[in-house]
């Protein structure tokens, strides 16, 4: 489990109490996110293909190698590093969370490297 603080500077306490909570249900957040993700990807404007939307089916979820990253206004996103899935290439796929709740999907594949 890794987590960011970004931008790089003392948290706030919230930011901490947040983060606490994100390292203390992290199973139980990657299993969420993961379901989220094999719920939301095979509606139309996600454009897998029809082997991948089998593959979303399986008993396990092509989804590895998850993170947190927690930005310094609090909010959030679980990113799986590792996907058998066109869209996460190179940088993997992103559920974006309010709280604990999670709320959308972050498609990672034009982000430009930093």
């Amino acid at each position: 489990m890794s987590i960011v603080i970004d931008p790089a500077a003392p948290p706030g306490e919230s930011v901490l109490q947040l983060a606490a909570v994100v390292a203390d249900r992290f199973d139980e957040f990657t299993e969420v996110a993961a379901g989220y993700l094999q719920q939301r990807l095979d509606e139309p404007q996600f454009g897998l293909s029809e082997a991948e939307l089998l593959g979303l089916q399986g008993a396990e979820p092509p989804f590895g190698e998850p993170e947190a990253v927690i930005w310094a206004d609090g909010s959030w996103m679980l990113r799986f590093a590792e996907s058998r899935l066109e869209m996460a290439d190179p940088y993997g796929i992103g559920v974006l969370f309010e709280g604990t709740t999670p709320s959308g999907v972050e498609d990672l594949s034009d982000v430009d490297e930093v």
